[in-house]
């Protein structure tokens, strides 16, 4: 069925008027957090402007970098594995073909995703995600590099959950000229402003608006694009009759993570929100400390009325002539009292409230530990398990809202371009998971593997006073298990039907080995035996010859 373009402008104004109420906070936001990114009504993305009018002191600027930065080399880092794939069952994981398959889907997919850049957009997400609250991010397949992600920033976009709370619903506003506009639909499919600001001004620009959203009415059993899960429709803003195009999708194409959601809102509130009064704050102690040194530097000065025509020497070098009886008038109307010290005192005591709702501490803990050297390696420990604690429920909407979509439109447009290694039959019909080994998420799995190495240690020590202890201990499951706690690759852990087959050649040979050693040992034994008796019959016959 055709896409109804009325609905589409109803819906469309009905997310307008839902999302007018954050925008006054996202502007705020912005003009003190992140002047460089944000487009709302009434701004042109394409021109270049002054953003950083309301900035004395950028440290809410420098910690939003400080988080972005953390959260890609902690969550997604390009230089390491973050992610692995699992079928939910422990014995079918241990089967080597299908561990060895699901090694390869996931070195292809981290290729790809370095391959297509995607580490750029997702830190520019990691960037927004913390200061707005909310970060979002289109997937498109690449007929080259696979996977290819575009950013939007806040105020172009407008979001719309389903029953459960999970984004389902995308509309975004494009600025093209008219001649990207015909470049990309076609002459006849513009409206007939566009195709005379073509022939007259090309350049002229025009909003657009892509709307993706759930399709109702469709038929499953086809698989063209106006029968997928997800339609795709372009319009004209304000036009109420015409489609530029229509298309679908087969997965949900957008990346719509959210910092915490309250209140059954779609957008997410960040650490942007609660740290806008103190960079507010932060502004107004910066401007008050800079007319404190005006004030001490260059004070209004009380001077004879006589004088008033010579106010351009009064300046450092001047030269002013006066009366005797008018020197002693000419000084500082006051004296500002106020210590500047304290105020440097309250602007590091701001900086400081900022630098912690970024978790700037989790992210430098090096650094900010680097002269406290009388703590012990467990106590380190302890405290870096605690700050990255702190962080576990983002780690968790990073995952589930923009880390498994990402992955899982990846692979299907592997599936689609035929691109996945030959499936083996062992996992026939089973669903795929992801797991991800991500610095951070290893951080806190970091807890529980301390635990079974504290307690095989203490068995250990049990050991030595009853050696029964150890009976209690199964080694090979404590290996595997902290082996997947710590990320290392499968092929460096040998597998049971090995370890079985090692260990079988093993008793084999040390059985033969003790069975040869039994057999010299006899061997032994009966030549001794032979000695033995040659030597007594010799005895005998000497004591026969000599009794005779």
């Amino acid at each position: 069925m055709p896409a109804d373009i009325k609905l589409i402008n109803q819906r469309f104004e009905s997310l307008k008027q839902e999302r007018s109420s954050w925008e006054d906070l996202w502007r705020d936001i912005r003009d003190y957090c992140l002047p460089d990114l944000g487009c709302f009504s009434g701004e042109d993305a394409t021109q270049g402007s002054k953003r950083y009018r309301k900035i004395l002191d950028a440290e809410a600027i420098d910690c939003a970098d400080v988080l972005a930065a953390g959260l890609l080399g902690g969550v997604s880092s390009p230089s390491r594995p973050w992610l692995r794939l699992t079928t939910m069952d422990p014995d079918l994981d241990k089967n080597p073909a299908v561990k060895e398959w699901m090694t390869k889907v996931q070195d292809l997919l981290l290729l790809y995703f370095s391959k297509a850049e995607c580490y750029n957009a997702l830190h520019q997400s990691y960037l927004e995600l913390p200061v707005f609250g909310t970060a979002c991010t289109i997937v498109k397949p690449h007929p080259e590099q696979l996977i290819s992600l575009q950013n939007l920033t806040i105020g172009e976009y407008w979001l719309a959950e389903d029953d459960f709370g999970k984004v389902d619903t995308m509309y975004r506003r494009l600025s093209l000229t008219a001649k990207q506009m015909v470049q990309q639909w076609g002459f006849e499919a513009v409206n007939n402003d566009v195709r005379q600001a073509f022939e007259k001004d090309p350049f002229a620009r025009f909003n657009v608006i892509h709307a993706i959203e759930p399709r109702i009415e469709r038929n499953p059993d086809k698989r063209d694009n106006k029968n997928m899960p997800w339609q795709s429709v372009y319009f004209q803003e304000g036009v109420q009759d015409k489609v530029l195009s229509e298309s679908g999708f087969r997965n949900f194409p957008a990346l719509c993570p959210r910092w915490m959601t309250s209140g059954g809102s779609v957008y997410g509130r960040g650490p942007g929100a609660k740290a806008l009064s103190a960079q507010k704050s932060l502004q107004r102690l910066h401007l008050r400390l800079a007319e404190l040194v005006d004030y001490g530097t260059r004070p209004p000065i009380l001077y004879p009325s006589t004088l008033k025509d010579q106010l351009s020497q009064f300046k450092p070098g001047g030269r002013v002539a006066v009366n005797p009886q008018e020197a002693p008038i000419i000084r500082s109307m006051w004296e500002v009292r106020t210590d500047p010290q304290a105020m440097l005192a309250l602007i590091q005591s701001t900086r400081q409230d900022i630098q912690r709702i970024f978790f700037v501490n989790v992210f430098q803990m090096i650094a900010a530990t680097a002269n406290q050297t009388d703590r012990t390696a467990t106590e380190v420990q302890a405290l870096e398990q605690e700050k990255v604690m702190m962080l576990g429920p983002v780690l968790e909407r990073l995952h589930t809202e923009l880390l498994d979509p990402l992955v899982t439109n990846a692979f299907g447009f592997m599936v689609e371009y035929n691109m996945l290694p030959e499936v083996p039959e062992e996992l026939y019909g089973r669903e795929l998971s992801i797991e991800y080994v991500s610095v951070l998420a290893e951080a806190q799995k970091n807890a529980s593997a301390n635990g079974i190495v504290r307690t095989a240690q203490q068995i250990g020590l049990l050991a030595q006073i009853n050696p029964q202890a150890v009976d209690k201990l199964d080694v090979d499951a404590t290996i595997d298990q902290l082996a997947d706690m710590n990320g290392v690759p499968p092929s460096l852990i040998v597998t049971g039907q090995r370890v079985a087959l090692i260990r079988q050649q093993r008793a084999e040979q040390q059985q033969a080995q003790m069975q040869a050693a039994q057999l010299q040992q006899a061997m032994t034994s009966l030549k001794d035996l032979g000695q033995a008796a040659d030597s007594q019959g010799l005895q005998e016959a000497f004591s026969e010859e000599g009794a005779q």
